[in-house]
C-alpha cells in the first residue's frame, strides 16, 4: 500500500504535536501544591497567575519558593503563592498515543 506524500506529512506533522502536547496536570486550582508534589531534578511546566509560563527543571523546593532552571541556564525563582498551575511531560501516554495513531494508519483501509 502506498500512501501519498502529502498525507506522510500529515502524519508526521500529526505525531509532532502529540509528542510536544501530552502533559500531565500536577497542580491546578483543584488539586493545591503540596510539598511531595513536585519531584526535584524533573522537567515541569510551571504558570503562574499572571499566565506567564516558564518551563524549567526544579532544583529545589522550600516554604515560600519554587527554585529551577531553565532552557538558557538562568536561574528562577517563583513564589508558590503566585502559582497556577504545574503540568509535566508524560512520555509514556505520548509513546503509546503515538503507537496507536501509527496502528490505525496501518491497519485501517483508506
Amino acid at each position: 500500500m502506498k500512501y501519498p506524500k502529502s498525507f506522510i506529512r500529515l502524519l508526521a506533522l500529526s505525531v509532532f504535536f502529540l509528542l510536544v502536547s501530552c502533559k500531565t496536570t500536577v497542580v491546578s486550582p483543584n488539586k493545591p501544591l503540596y510539598d511531595n508534589s513536585l519531584e526535584l531534578y524533573k522537567k515541569y511546566s510551571i504558570q503562574t497567575k499572571d499566565a506567564k509560563t516558564q518551563k524549567l527543571e526544579v532544583l529545589k523546593i522550600d516554604a515560600t519558593k519554587i527554585y529551577g532552571k531553565n532552557k538558557a541556564g538562568e536561574m528562577v525563582e517563583i513564589d508558590k503563592s503566585e502559582v497556577r498551575e504545574i503540568k509535566k511531560p508524560d512520555v509514556l501516554a505520548s509513546i503509546l498515543i503515538v503507537a496507536a495513531a501509527v496502528a490505525a494508519v496501518i491497519f485501517v483501509p483508506i
